[in-house]
């Protein structure tokens, strides 16, 4: 059968492969499927690997599993299934995956990386409370009407943490575990991502932010942080609406400037939340940030930024001593505009964690972009084709190198080699000053399906119908069209 965007996918034998696992206390099931199986399947039976909690208690960053209940995760899925008190587990491979996995268990459950993670999500709770207990003494200004002693000091907010570390050692994990684990007690963390190279809700590409008041979904193909659980991909238990802005690149170093402009625009967003929801401001912060390395002054000069701009009081180090001393160092006469010192705290990496390389990297990128626009198991969409001429159509490219003095973006004619790339829909008028065009926030994006440069005409692809109105686009450099969503 055919598919469109995915091209023909071949039938496969029913072969079924089931087993039970075992894991005593603070043990983990880590497992990984390939990405060259399709996430879709004309058979959802078949569409992945299910599990079942038979016995005890299992989570998935932070979220429980229902007991009896089938979950079913996607080829592309690199995650784990953590247990506090034991458990067993019944995994059947009905599409004969060729699934990667191991127990990892501790002859102690005190040696178990996630003892100091729980450990550090009670510290965060409990400063929280006292958040908790300041807030209701001292009312946000828009609160303090009518009440005596209106306009004293600023009611402190919740834990603000910034999470970093060498690659792949369990940074962005570490975020879901914590927001999820707040979420369980009722809280509703603001969680951002300044890493362009994933996508927090959004697409890579984009720096974002969101507010997590309920349950993540145990079944995301990226543990409740996928573009599926946004509203503009569909319905969802987990619908969450982010605040996300277009970078158009891979990696921060590309264009700094704009990165730190960004970053300084999303953090402005987000405490402005902060000040006006009182929910939000006693839970605090979540940032995920991207790799750096101990010794790496650029990275950790674009940590700093992060820090001073989202108002952070913790720094999470996972996986590396040194850097955590250098942050220590460095951070070590700051402030934050609470007065509160700014405190470096490190934690070892999990045995469980793994190295992604560029081409799980680049697959997942596409998985993302496919799900976007073609929703995934437990929604599947159906994408708009719509055609525009180019008189239509209104689009910026920022520089391909940038350097001092260049514009931020430079209005393009529509040519060709736009073919297959995926451009910002932005939340501004086409009249709009480039600058503006540039930091303001995606309304959502479009895929350019063909350019037909004799009728000047273009075909695109969207997530919903209607026209683009004066919405400007822009043309990013990354990702880059590694598919045919058409095709």
């Amino acid at each position: 059968m055919s598919i469109p965007g995915l091209g023909q996918i071949a039938p496969q034998a029913p072969t079924s492969t089931q087993r039970t696992i075992n894991l005593r206390p603070f043990g983990e099931w880590r497992f990984s499927i390939p990405h060259q199986h399709s996430t879709f399947s004309s058979n959802s039976s078949a569409a992945g690997v299910t599990v079942r909690l038979v016995a005890g208690t299992a989570e998935r960053d932070g979220t429980e599993l229902t007991p009896h209940k089938d979950y079913t995760f996607l080829p592309g899925t690199k995650s784990k299934l953590f247990t506090d008190q034991g458990c067993t587990l019944e995994i059947n491979n009905t599409g004969g995956y060729p699934l990667e996995d191991r127990v990892v268990e501790y002859p102690h459950p005190e040696q178990s990386p996630m003892v100091s993670y729980i450990n550090l999500h009670f510290g965060l709770e409990d400063y929280e409370r006292a958040a908790a207990a300041h807030h209701a003494q001292h009312p946000l200004p828009h609160q303090q009407q009518g009440r005596q002693g209106g306009g004293g000091p600023r009611p402190k907010p919740g834990p603000r943490v910034l999470v970093c570390g060498p690659h792949c050692v369990g940074k962005t994990s570490l975020v879901k575990y914590l927001g999820a684990l707040a979420t369980r007690m009722g809280s509703q963390p603001l969680v951002a991502n300044l890493n362009p190279t994933d996508g927090l809700l959004s697409l890579p590409g984009t720096l974002s932010a969101a507010v997590f008041g309920t349950l993540m979904d145990v079944e995301e193909p990226a543990g409740g942080f996928g573009v599926s659980s946004t509203p503009i991909s569909g319905p969802s238990q987990t619908v969450k609406n982010p605040l996300a802005f277009y970078f158009g690149r891979e990696k921060a170093g590309e264009d700094v400037e704009t990165w730190k402009q960004m970053t300084e625009r999303l953090a402005v967003l987000c405490k402005r939340k902060l000040e006006r929801n009182r929910d939000v401001r006693v839970a605090g912060f979540l940032v995920d940030t991207a790799p750096v390395d101990a010794g790496d002054k650029e990275g950790q000069e674009l940590l700093a930024w992060g820090v001073r701009q989202f108002d952070v009081n913790y720094v999470v180090v996972i996986g590396s001593e040194k850097l955590k001393t250098e942050l220590g160092q460095r951070f070590a006469s700051e402030k934050t505009s609470f007065g509160e010192p700014v405190t470096v705290l490190g934690f070892d990496k999990s045995d469980g964690a793994v190295q992604i390389d560029k081409g799980w990297r680049q697959k997942s990128t596409e998985t993302a972009i496919k799900e976007y626009f073609f929703g995934g198991i437990k929604a599947r969409l159906s994408p708009f084709t719509q055609s525009a001429s180019f008189d239509e159509l209104v689009v910026f490219k920022a520089p391909d190198d940038p350097y001092e003095g260049a514009p931020v973006l430079e209005r393009v004619e529509i040519t060709p080699e736009m073919a297959h790339w995926t451009l910002a829909v932005m939340i501004a008028s086409v009249t709009d000053s480039p600058q503006a065009i540039r930091f303001s926030s995606v309304l959502g994006f479009i895929v350019i399906a063909d350019v037909d440069v004799e009728r000047r005409r273009v075909k695109f692809l969207s997530p919903v119908s209607g026209r683009l109105g004066n919405h400007p686009l822009i043309w990013g450099r990354w990702p880059e069209p590694y598919l045919n969503l058409l095709a």
